[in-house]
């Protein structure tokens, strides 16, 4: 089944429901697959909100290398008891008869075989869909059995077929599967000192070097896209993983890219890590003092606007709503990794820095049904009072944007006992620390943000007797941190 070309899985998000109605009207799509147009975006929304909690249903889409959607498909009524679920599928109308739908189901299926661990997978389709039929059976799928006058089509009843496909059965190695997308999650089980923790792997994300802030640069990707801009301003220091994230990403789409850096030249020209990569990745390095900041952004902005292009303004840290709503997503990959192991934690640490991260944490849990879990951000830099607002201000935002009425001024827990002085600052006892961890668990941390995560974290577990409890980790890299 090699068509000479690449089709990446990756789960539904809000911003592709757009296109999911376009297509749920279109005459090339809802005759086949049931719809009853006109559905409407409004429903369409509040129908993929009221799902995110429901661990009974997958839903993807299928995109190609420039992230053009060419199908929308999904595993619904799982069920666990017996490893089943019904498949689904729909094509772009605008990229039908092109081998689409082929390789789109041949790929659901084997993340149905292969990620879910599923034993069968099954689909109806009308007796009139000769395509379908011969597309299901290419894969593998068998008939096994027929529901007599089952529907109405013009006037007249039409049988529907019923085929199944079992794990035994699939072909694994046509092609391979290959995922994107902000809601990939790695997570590991570590013991530290009879301390159980899992973690989740953001400092293995595998896009634009990894970290939480790759995962932001990615949903930012699939937002400039969208909405048509072709160039970004923001800012960081001069070790800023979301400058090195953002500039990567615009390199790979070919946009223009200003970074205003926060630092000496000097220092910027002679460093590695994310300075090396900012260097390389080709964007415009302006460095400038702290103080000066906005001025420095909305000159750049002005700049590219008069040079004819689109730019888009990203607030340092990715502080905007896509980098919020990929941790949204996240949240709902991980609750779903952990209800397949029969785990639900009771705490969920992370390094806090300007606060969207865990904004979009506790957000998130609060959406899958998991308002109890306590989420604690250690703070790498700012101050209880400025730290604390800005996640409660962002998280009020991102409710409001999923129509979650909440008030997160006293629910966000920001510990800031852990700073050693302030930004990039730390204590001999917590290098050392770190660095026993590492050489018995084999992760790898960087002082400036999730080695006092960490520290902070293992040192509350002490404190507070939670050595029992089940507690999640949540790496958010900045490996590229120690080989500056």
């Amino acid at each position: 089944m090699n068509m000479g070309w690449q089709m990446y899985l990756r789960r539904l998000q809000e911003s592709d429901l757009k296109d999911r109605v376009m297509w749920m009207n279109d005459v090339a799509v809802y005759p086949s697959m049931g719809f009853t147009p006109p559905i409407s975006l409004e429903n369409t929304v509040n129908w993929y909100r009221s799902n995110l909690s429901n661990n009974k249903r997958v839903d993807c889409v299928f995109v190609n290398e420039i992230g053009e959607l060419l199908a929308m498909a999904g595993l619904t009524g799982i069920d666990y008891s017996c490893r089943k679920a019904e498949l689904y599928l729909f094509v772009n109308p605008n990229r039908q008869r092109q081998g689409l739908g082929k390789k789109a189901t041949y790929l659901l299926c084997k993340y149905a075989f292969n990620v879910l661990h599923l034993n069968k997978v099954f689909l109806y389709t009308n007796a009139a869909n000769i395509g379908a039929q011969r597309v299901y059976e290419s894969v593998g799928f068998k008939l096994e059995g027929t529901h007599r006058e089952e529907r109405m089509v013009d006037g007249n009843y039409e049988d529907r077929f019923y085929y199944g496909l079992l794990a035994k059965e699939f072909d694994y190695d046509q092609i391979p599967l290959l995922m994107i997308g902000c809601n990939i999650l790695i997570m590991n089980y570590i013991d530290v000192g009879g301390v159980k923790l899992r973690v989740v792997r953001d400092d293995l994300y595998p896009f634009v070097g990894g970290g939480s802030k790759a995962r932001k640069a990615v949903a930012y990707e699939v937002f400039l896209r969208e909405n048509g801009y072709n160039a970004i301003v923001t800012c960081g220091g001069i070790q800023s993983n979301h400058n090195r994230a953002m500039a990567l990403m615009c390199a790979k789409n070919s946009w223009k890219c200003h970074l205003c850096i926060q630092g000496s030249e000097e220092r910027f020209m002679n460093e590695k890590g994310n300075a090396l990569l900012d260097r390389l990745s080709g964007a415009e390095c302006e460095l400038i003092r702290l103080e000066d900041t906005a001025v420095a952004m909305d000159r750049a902005m002005k700049k590219l606007k008069e040079e004819g292009y689109n730019p888009y303004y990203v607030t340092g840290g990715g502080h905007n709503l896509p980098g919020g709503t990929c941790f949204v997503d996240a949240v709902l990959e991980l609750k779903y990794q952990c209800e397949r192991i029969d785990y639900k934690p009771d705490y969920l640490f992370l390094a806090s820095g300007t606060g969207s991260t865990q904004a979009g944490i506790v957000v998130g849990l609060d959406l899958v049904g998991w308002g109890d879990v306590k989420c604690v951000g250690i703070s790498v830099a700012r101050q209880q009072g400025r730290g604390k607002q800005v996640i409660v201000e962002f998280a009020n935002m991102l409710a409001a944007h999923y129509g979650l009425k909440r008030d997160y001024s006293e629910s966000i827990f920001f510990n800031t006992d852990y700073l050693c002085g302030g930004y990039e600052k730390f204590t001999p006892e917590m290098k050392d620390y770190l660095d026993q961890t590492t050489a018995k668990t084999g992760l790898v941390f960087s002082t400036t943000y999730s080695g006092k995560g960490f520290y902070g974290m293992m040192q509350e577990i002490e404190k507070y007797h939670l050595k029992d409890k089940n507690i999640v980790f949540w790496h958010t890299g900045g490996l590229m941190n120690i080989m500056k």
